[in-house]
């Protein structure tokens, strides 16, 4: 049979934007030694207002559920949010994503009551929102109505944060979409590079120094989610925000009602992991088709309660926080080496933050832009910043601050971020009057006290053969590696010997025997129609396969799809694709995979075995069947395990690569065989199913066999 194309050409895009600079005010300040009046500095303006707390109420329930309450009767509507202690912080590093396929799937796969679907469809109805999820270090949960319909919306996210259902659809959805992200994370290079650099400063180990991979998702259960959910959504771990149009008294009645039963936790969180203390490094992730370098430089930073903490935002605003920063005028502007630059400061609420400045600039210039970079952090540590640049900065921050808490909901929701992590209820304000009254030498005392020019760690991602250095000028250089690793067999495959590689050779003979015999060791090619149907997100989907192969090297296959025809063509030397996007030439690993296609099929593997390592294994049952496994290799990087029925010697399942047609992420791919059926004198399976990763993906029915195929000269040749 041959092997379903799993690399069906679907297009993804990834666009994100990972850091943006802020822009500081200019506070209205001219160039230095210019009199003359410009004519937006002769405009009034009506000063900011100040940050001002609303009226709430703080009520602590039965459960240990606390409640920030705030009236507001201005419309008929009601927000709650939630903050939850659960986080990635906690989950084992050999099932990193755990936590936010948790909190995912909490919302999409339903509860005890109603489905997921279900819940949709009613919040659609209401035209309300109700959405969960889990991040690094906490969890959360937002929900918006009418005040008429909040009763009914409280009760669904209730029953969604005490009794989830955890769909396993939802979970192999939310899984797939997970390892489409994996298969892109390589496609943006600010991306690899923060990623790379939290990595160098947190630890490979660490929560946030880990990546998620294919096989830490595909280690991921249902019992997992369901553990995760009973380990850390408990009452007393939540603090609910309610805004709106209510009654404070009765709206805490209504939330202790919605919540009744559910049980405080048991046991204590565990302790929060420790950051070890990393050498400084030097860095290069090396990407060959770039032409731009992106670079990072930096170390770990502080905790929003350290005591320096508003001067750091201040330096940081004068080294990289805006148009008017030290950096975007020095590397950008004066000598032009970067197209983006800036900086972050280091900090964070509940663990120290990454220090970090960063450039995107030519590949030729990547020394030097490092260079410059450094310079300007060195000269932040010992030389104090101009009253301008101070002016400026504060400004710029007291300015912006005030659109960062213009709703009540912001407000409080940054109460419970202070109670949450033992920050005191005005730590705001206390930040905004150090800010205020901040001077050139308090900069410089924070700056010094934090920064550390000898410590700083180098990340350079870009092409290095056209580097302007190799960078070993900074210290000795360590080439990161990331690729991204392919999921690993889950088998344990023991050493061959000369007597397990005879065995296996005998076995795949015998299987050639009940499917044909001499007629299908002599087979010089063969023909195939094949009708699919899988279902893709939801969407059921119909598709004719045609597969021609004249060995040894020739091959065509013909995809008729809901959405077009698709030709993929291996003509011995060259091979060619034909989409709904044009044709395309197919080159380097893409056409060496088709000659391993051809090489991989079963009838290919039960014709010709001599070339292969046909290795024995133990016996085992696959699906209540007692199977011989012979675990098959030598062709590319795949492989075949091939389970054959003990009795008759026929194929039953064979496991191997594949890649998933959305994501066109790899999964392991089982195609079982069923209803065996004469072709001519050949004896093949007239169904298959297809499992990815154990979950069903697609049946297929075999409609026509042709051995040995009369086709023309040209019948592989491009005739576009």
């Amino acid at each position: 049979m041959t092997k379903f194309n799993h690399k069906a050409a679907v297009a993804l895009l990834l666009a994100g934007v990972l850091l943006l600079a802020g822009c500081a005010g200019t506070g209205g300040y001219g160039k230095a030694g210019k009199t003359a009046q410009k004519p937006w500095e002769s405009f009034e303006y009506e000063p900011l207002g100040e940050i001002n707390l609303p009226d709430y109420q703080r009520v602590e329930l039965d459960n240990g559920m606390i409640l920030y309450l705030a009236e507001d009767h201005e419309l008929p509507m009601i927000q709650l949010s939630a903050t939850i202690q659960a986080g990635a912080i906690y989950e084992p590093g050999d099932k990193t994503g755990l936590a936010s396929i948790t909190g995912e799937v909490l919302r999409s796969g339903g509860t005890s009551n109603h489905s997921g679907d279900e819940i949709d469809e009613i919040i659609e109805a209401m035209g309300a929102r109700v959405e969960t999820w889990v991040g690094a270090s906490s969890g959360g949960a937002y929900m918006s109505a009418l005040t008429e319909d909040a009763d009914r919306a409280l009760d669904i996210l209730a029953d969604i944060l005490m009794h989830p259902q955890f769909d396993p659809d939802k979970i192999d959805l939310s899984k797939n979409q997970h390892k489409a992200t994996i298969s892109r994370r390589n496609d943006e290079p600010m991306s690899i590079a923060f990623r790379e650099f939290t990595k160098m400063i947190f630890g490979p180990e660490h929560p946030f120094g880990r990546n998620e991979e294919y096989d830490t998702i595909g280690s991921i259960t249902r019992d997992d989610l369901v553990d995760f959910h009973a380990d850390y959504f408990h009452p007393d771990r939540m603090w609910l925000v309610v805004i709106g149009d209510f009654d404070a008294e009765a709206m805490a009645g209504k939330i202790d009602a919605a919540f009744k039963g559910w049980e405080k936790a048991s046991k204590p969180l565990p302790p929060d992991p420790e950051i070890p203390a990393l050498p400084r490094t030097v860095n290069i992730a090396a990407k060959s088709d770039l032409t731009q370098s992106t670079v990072l430089v930096g170390h770990k930073g502080i905790r929003n309660d350290h005591e320096h903490y508003a001067g750091i935002q201040v330096a940081n605003t004068i080294l990289g926080g805006g148009f008017s920063s030290r950096l975007f005028n020095e590397v950008r502007s004066k000598r032009g080496l970067a197209y983006s630059t800036g900086s972050s400061g280091g900090t964070g609420w509940r663990f120290p933050g990454t220090f970090a400045a960063f450039a995107g600039t030519k590949s030729e210039s990547t020394e030097e832009a490092i260079t410059v970079i450094l310079d300007e952090i060195t000269r932040m540590t010992t030389e104090p910043v101009t009253e301008k640049e101070l002016r400026v900065a504060v400004d710029g921050i007291l300015n912006s601050d005030v659109f960062n808490y213009d709703t009540k909901r912001e407000i409080l929701d940054r109460l419970v971020l202070f109670e949450m992590n033992g920050y005191p209820p005005d730590f705001l304000s206390g930040y905004r009057e150090a800010v205020q009254s901040m001077t050139a030498e308090k900069v410089l005392e924070a700056a010094k006290a934090v920064w550390k020019p000898g410590d700083l760690s180098i990340l350079a991602v870009g092409n290095p053969e056209d580097f302007d250095g190799d960078l070993s000028t900074f210290g000795p250089v360590n080439m990161i590696d990331i690729t991204i690793p392919e999921p690993r067999l889950t088998l344990d495959i023991p050493a061959a010997t000369p007597a397990s590689l005879e065995a296996g050779q005998g076995l795949i003979k015998a299987a050639a025997k009940a499917m044909g015999g001499k007629k299908l060791t002599a087979l010089k090619g063969y023909g195939q129609t094949l009708d699919l149907a899988l279902e893709i997100q939801g969407m059921a989907l119909n598709f004719g396969i045609e597969s021609t192969i004249v060995y040894p090297d020739r091959m065509k296959m013909v995809q008729k799809t809901p959405f077009g025809n698709m030709v993929q063509c291996l003509d011995g030397e060259s091979g060619w694709a034909d989409t709904p996007g044009g044709v395309q030439e197919i080159t380097g690993d893409d056409l060496d995979a088709m000659r391993e296609q051809i090489k991989g099929d079963l009838i290919s593997i039960l014709r010709d075995p001599s070339a292969l390592s046909c290795q024995a294994l133990d016996q085992a049952e696959y699906e209540g069947v007692l199977c011989d496994r012979v675990h098959v290799t030598g062709f590319g990087e795949d492989y075949k395990l091939v389970y054959l029925d003990a009795a008759t010697h026929l194929p039953a399942m064979v496991q191997g690569k594949g890649n998933d047609p959305v994501s066109g992420s790899p999964v392991v791919s089982k195609t079982v065989y069923s209803d065996y059926t004469d072709f001519g004198g050949y004896k093949l399976a007239g169904k298959i199913t297809i499992l990815h990763d154990d979950a069903h993906f697609a049946d297929g029915t075999v409609t026509a066999f042709t051995a040995n195929p009369n086709v023309a000269a040209d019948f592989f040749k491009n005739k576009k």
